[in-house]
């Protein structure tokens, strides 16, 4: 039988650097007193060594679980699998653990995650919500734990969140589909209740005036099966006057598009062009691969672990509403407009 293996302790952690066990303490439980460099040595050999907190000691001795909440939209998206990573890793190196959710965009279920969580006191969460309506984040801030917004614009400056620049992919997507000679483009967006960054829609129909493109709409459940439906009836409308192009908040999504043209007689880029959002692993495996709008997804989650680790530490950082760049990945999905329904 083998011998079970006594648990690190911070002892260990401290012998292992030749630090006293107090700076381990106070660099493990978050608090000031040491410096940057040393707490960053700290975690690391914690989580090589494998050492994990006494919950329920930690829990009487401070109030806190040494729990973070991370609430997302839709499992099935590889997105927030990478943003779940990201988090995940961060908090393990401060020696958090990690409850994670998913509202599947229904708000009764999000609002019965966010009473769960509260439910287990965690000491903090991330949240990638539900439409702009942030009761359920309200909420839980009345608590006076610290929470992060995912993937939306926060409401007030006071509101701390993590976002990939909306507005330049929107620019990106739309200036490349112009350059290649489209003039009548669509987004396909979630309806106005569910839709996180409305923000997108609002911007491209700026552009439209600004630029003198027709900005097509097509709204839809964020469901393969529902927005495959929602962009084949807006592809069977007279040729003359459906869109040549689709942007999409997503690769997830982007997918969806091939599926609705092939079920017409549709070629991409012969007769459609697509641009994603995210540059999903898969994207560009696709045939044709996948133009995209490529963002650090796992950075996303990193750096909105980084927050509220630095807000329960009494360290918040200099920047609260983090706007992460993007980048236009071109690949084959997108070319110069022919037209004409192939059936």
């Amino acid at each position: 039988m083998p011998v079970a293996r006594e648990p690190v302790t911070q002892r260990d952690v401290a012998a292992s650097l030749g630090v006293s066990i107090s700076a381990v303490s106070l660099a493990l439980s978050g608090r000031p007193g040491v410096g940057d460099d040393l707490r960053r040595r700290i975690l690391d050999r914690a989580a090589e060594l494998g050492y994990r907190p006494n919950a329920s000691a930690v829990a009487l001795r401070t109030s806190r679980t040494r729990v973070l909440g991370l609430l997302i939209r839709n499992l099935r998206n590889p997105h927030f699998l990478d943003v779940i990573d990201g988090f995940d890793e961060t908090c393990a190196r401060a020696g958090y653990e990690v409850m994670v959710g998913s509202s599947r965009y229904d708000p009764t279920r999000e609002a019965q995650l966010v009473d769960a969580f509260q439910h287990r006191a965690i000491d903090g969460l991330a949240i990638a919500p539900i439409g702009t309506n942030h009761q359920v984040r309200e909420r839980f801030s009345a608590t006076g734990r610290p929470v992060v917004l995912l993937d939306t614009a926060a409401p007030d400056r006071a509101t701390m969140s993590v976002r990939s620049d909306q507005e330049a992919s929107v620019d990106l997507a739309v200036q490349h589909l112009l350059d290649l000679g489209h003039r009548r483009l669509a987004m396909v967006v979630a309806p106005d209740d569910k839709s996180p960054d409305p923000e997108r829609l609002q911007h491209f129909r700026r552009l439209a005036a600004d630029l003198g493109f027709t900005a097509d709409t097509v709204t839809t459940e964020l469901s393969a099966d529902a927005a495959r439906t929602a962009v084949r009836e807006a592809l069977e409308r007279d040729p003359a006057t459906r869109p040549t192009a689709f942007i999409t908040n997503s690769d997830y999504i982007a997918h969806t598009v091939y599926l609705a043209a092939a079920d017409l007689g549709l070629s991409i880029p012969e007769d459609i062009s697509v641009i994603g959002h995210d540059d999903l692993p898969t994207s560009a495996t696709l045939c044709p691969a996948l133009t995209t709008i490529a963002v650090d997804r796992r950075g996303i989650g990193e750096q909105a672990a980084t927050l509220l680790i630095d807000a329960l530490a009494g360290s918040p950082a200099a920047q609260t509403n983090i706007v992460v760049p993007v980048e236009l990945r071109v690949r084959a999905s997108t070319a110069r407009p022919a037209g004409g329904l192939r059936r």
